[in-house]
């Protein structure tokens, strides 16, 4: 079949101004390509030592990003100056450009600057000068789109052998400064949605592509974290022996795709067993990084009933059974209603209804059905009962209905029948009792 390849070769964010918004950074409205600007959170914790406990401290950061667009990065835009207790982060003296993996609605980004912790050892980066007494300092800056369209996280170093590398990120920021850090963007991640649906025997691709600062051999791995916790290998690529590992004969990369950057991994014919959290892991010169992409599985039910015309007769009991079958996940909810024989009326709850037990069918997918018996009347013939249900794979609920026709009762209409020949009968000898009575007393001619 044919398939999107995702290369990550868009061309997104041309940044501008931004503003705070309920304690995330998010893009404003206006923007400007030469300034090349984003405004972020930068985050650190501090140790609570009578608490054994930690706390986060967050303070407004620009995230300056370098380019062919704009010669001087030294500060933020002209029209934007930065506020009292900004911190100001220039993303300098790199390869790699970070605006060519955000693509669409830059007003709605969000961005958080943290460290990255290298457990006080010295990261070896190609191309990257460093002092061996003095460690470089890393930072992840992570951009996600507020509708979730997309997560890119950018690994930032500043290195120690930097003439910049002077003015260092102070330990404590809860008092909030003005400084100007000046640092190189050297490994990218980006992957899409986080959370995808999908229907069963389809095909998905779960986009995932990287970016790197110099020409390196890299490491890829997708690992499927079910419920439960289990964790299983579903295909891992080695860059520098070209050696690949298929566990899953039903996923498949696109191996002439990795050195463009492509690491997405496309599934196909997914079935309820590939539900679960999948993260794309790639390691790259000793900095490894995952994300996740949450895939979950959701089949719309069929929604069937017993019958479209029910025909009855007046007294007798019928049972109308509404049958949904084929859903993914277990949870689905059906409900009956009378529906009104006037216009303008809202419809009537049916309140003894039951519910059978969930069937699992073989594909994993479930079934019950919802019934209750009807006692026919002739107020109802004519009426229509509707089945409601709702599941989360369903914009809207389905509705299923079934119309009612009932007639009078056999027994009954003999029984007018036979009381209207008696009537009749008794009628006719009254008649000829009086008629008899009516001879005897008339007076003879004679």
């Amino acid at each position: 079949m044919n398939c999107r390849i995702y290369t990550a070769v868009c061309c997104f964010l041309c940044t501008g101004i931004l503003n705070h918004h309920n304690g995330v950074a998010t893009a404003g409205s206006t923007f400007s390509q030469s300034s090349r600007q984003l405004s972020c959170l930068f985050e650190t914790t501090e140790t609570i030592p009578s608490l054994s406990d930690f706390k986060y401290i967050r303070q407004n950061a620009w995230l300056l990003l370098s380019g062919t667009e704009s010669k001087d990065t030294k500060r933020p835009h002209s029209e934007n100056p930065p506020a009292a207790n900004t911190l100001t982060f220039i993303v300098q003296e790199s390869s790699l450009d970070i605006l060519q993996h955000v693509d669409e609605d830059t007003d709605k980004l969000e961005c958080k600057i943290s460290r990255y912790f290298t457990d006080n050892t010295q990261i070896l980066w190609p191309g990257l000068q460093t002092q061996l007494h003095k460690l470089d300092s890393w930072f992840t800056g992570t951009i996600k789109h507020l509708d979730d369209k997309f997560t890119i996280t950018v690994f930032l170093v500043q290195s120690s052998a930097s003439k910049e590398a002077e003015n260092r990120i102070p330990e404590d920021v809860s008092q909030g400064n003005t400084e100007t850090f000046y640092l190189s963007g050297v490994f990218l991640v980006r992957t899409g949605p986080s959370v995808i649906q999908s229907g069963l025997n389809k095909d998905v691709l779960l986009s995932c592509a990287f970016s790197v600062d110099h020409n390196t051999d890299v490491t890829i791995k997708w690992i499927l974290q079910q419920k439960g916790g289990h964790k299983k290998l579903i295909f891992a690529y080695n860059g520098s022996t070209r050696q690949v590992e298929h566990k899953d004969k039903r996923a498949e990369m696109f191996l002439a795709e990795i050195p463009k950057g492509n690491a997405s991994l496309l599934l196909k014919t997914v079935g309820v067993r590939d539900a679960g959290t999948y993260s794309c892991q790639i390691l790259v010169s000793s900095v490894l990084w995952a994300q996740n992409i949450q895939l979950e599985i959701v089949e719309k039910p069929t929604v069937t009933l017993n019958a479209a015309v029910l025909s009855l007769v007046e007294g007798d009991e019928h049972k109308l059974v509404c049958d949904i079958s084929h859903f993914y996940p277990h949870d689905a909810e059906a409900q009956w209603f009378q529906e009104p024989m006037q216009q303008g009326m809202l419809p009537h709850l049916v309140t003894h209804v039951v519910s059978s037990s969930h069937r699992q069918n073989s594909d994993g997918t479930y079934s019950f059905s919802s019934y209750f018996l009807l006692k026919a009347s002739l107020r109802d013939d004519g009426r229509q009962y509707t089945c409601r249900v709702e599941h989360q794979s369903l914009k809207h609920p389905i509705k299923k209905s079934l119309t009612v026709k009932v007639t009078e009762s056999t027994s009954a209409t003999w029984f007018l029948v036979i009381l209207f020949v008696v009537l009749a009968g008794c009628l006719v000898v009254m008649l000829y009792f009086l008629y008899q009575g009516m001879s005897t007393n008339k007076p003879k001619p004679y």
